[in-house]
């Protein structure tokens, strides 16, 4: 894929697999999804800085718009917002600086989403979901095309001109 240096965000073939040895990527999963975007020359922040500004740094309505459907529409058990350990809530299982990955659990289903930068150069945000109870087949279609529409978004937004 050619880089890009507008803040142009392109559905990644870069969805990392297990056989490659990603961490935080089940074995097995029903939805998988990853977004990329370019990272500007000079911008040096780690996964970790990239994660919360996608989730932390969204305009507060955006926030709110994602912890809602999070919380009450998936049922996902977020954590202390404020928590180091924690970014929106989400907890962080795998921290270097190029990889962060964070999980939840709800009663119907577990989420990961990976946040890596690959070369310096581009920044992935990949999700992972895996379907634990039949009611997440009804739930997470529904859900599906407002989250990767939300992804865009924020990406676009976490891009420094």
């Amino acid at each position: 894929m050619s880089r890009n240096s507008n803040g142009r965000v392109v559905r990644s073939v870069r969805v990392p697999s297990p056989t490659e040895g990603s961490i935080g990527v089940p074995d097995e999963y029903d939805f998988g999804c990853a977004y990329e975007v370019a990272i500007a020359p000079g911008d040096n922040r780690t996964s970790e800085e990239w994660a919360r500004a996608v989730w932390e740094g969204a305009p507060t309505p955006l926030r709110w718009f994602m912890v809602v459907g999070w919380r009450f529409v998936l049922g996902l058990r977020l954590g202390p917002r404020s928590s180091p350990d924690h970014i929106l809530g989400w907890r962080i299982v795998h921290l270097d600086p190029d990889v962060t990955v964070c999980k939840l659990r709800s009663g119907v289903l577990s989420a990961s989403n990976v946040f890596r930068k690959v070369d310096g150069e581009v920044f992935v945000w990949s999700t992972f979901v895996v379907y634990t109870r039949p009611m997440a087949r009804v739930i997470w279609p529904l859900v599906s095309s407002s989250h990767r529409l939300l992804v865009r978004i924020a990406l676009r937004r976490a891009v420094r001109p």
